[in-house]
């Protein structure tokens, strides 16, 4: 395929892959394909016609198309479509084509997505880490499978930011589900300690101190502050998040990831961990392998 053109198809014709379809047609790759069934139904001159034409896009008639025309398929549908998406285009492909899933979906799903294709095609586990339309073609995206190491060295030679995590698949989209664990859950703290401090009166001192913490220390060792610090000090923490959910209670504020907050400091005080670790540790996995034993 090196000695050829680079011929290029996706999966699902959304804001992702026009944007992906827009820097690689300006990067000069001409050979750009994509189905969806909005686009397979679109007559010249609907908005999707208009939206491919402006991207460099051909927009073709039935997934079995689009695996003749492209040799690279991404796929970026919705999450609960890639696996009847997967299923559609099964049968026409070869062992040639790589198959890239970029949608949102569990590693279940992935896992499943993998062993439809098997030896079908080359397969990777695809997710893409953050904005789209901020990074475009240059979003960090991780990797996993079999073919992973093949399909990164492939999609950077055109311009994109790839990186690969594991060999097995459902790893990628794993770590994508894992970070929105923390950063989702991280908003809602957020919400809930910024309601608070406007409802003392506090707003912009408290946004100012936080944003001092994250600002002045790098974040891995944030990382292994919260970790390990926890661990060890988790039994005399009680008290402090006992008194900050009262303080929350007195102001009517919501308190739900607060209460979380103390049942996990009660949690981790039962589990043990203070006296295995009564120094914070210099490492955070013997500290995550001791909690994942303490709570089996």
């Amino acid at each position: 395929m090196s000695s050829n053109p680079i011929r290029l198809g996706f999966m699902g014709f959304g804001e992702a892959a026009q944007i992906f379809a827009s820097d690689f047609s300006q990067a000069g790759i001409t050979h750009l394909f994509a189905y969806s069934p909005s686009g397979a139904k679109a007559l010249p001159g609907d908005p999707v016609q208009k939206k491919a034409q402006a991207c460099g896009i051909t927009l073709v008639k039935t997934p079995g198309a689009l695996a003749r025309h492209a040799d690279i398929i991404i796929a970026l549908t919705a999450g609960k479509l890639a696996l009847g998406a997967a299923r559609k285009i099964t049968k026409s492909l070869r062992p040639h084509h790589f198959y890239i899933d970029a949608s949102t979906n569990s590693a279940t799903a992935m896992e499943k997505i993998a062993a439809l294709i098997g030896d079908k095609a080359q397969f990777v586990d695809a997710s893409i880490m953050g904005p789209v339309p901020v990074s475009r073609i240059k979003i960090p995206i991780v990797l996993s499978g079999r073919e992973a190491e093949k399909v990164s060295a492939l999609l950077n030679s055109l311009g994109m930011n790839t990186k690969v995590i594991s060999p097995d698949p459902g790893a990628a989209s794993a770590m994508k589900l894992i970070r929105s664990v923390c950063m989702k859950g991280l908003s809602g703290l957020l919400f809930e300690s910024l309601e608070a401090a406007h409802r003392r009166g506090i707003l912009d001192a408290c946004v100012e101190d936080l944003s001092a913490t994250f600002n002045d220390i790098a974040f891995e060792k944030i990382i292994k502050r919260f970790i390990c610090g926890t661990a060890t000090h988790a039994p005399r923490r009680i008290h402090e998040m006992s008194e900050s959910l009262e303080l929350l209670d007195s102001a009517h504020g919501y308190s739900r990831l607060t209460r979380a907050t103390l049942s996990f400091m009660k949690d981790m005080a039962h589990s043990g961990l203070a006296e295995k670790f009564p120094q914070e540790n210099d490492s955070i996995e013997p500290v995550i392998k001791a909690w994942m034993q303490a709570h089996q």
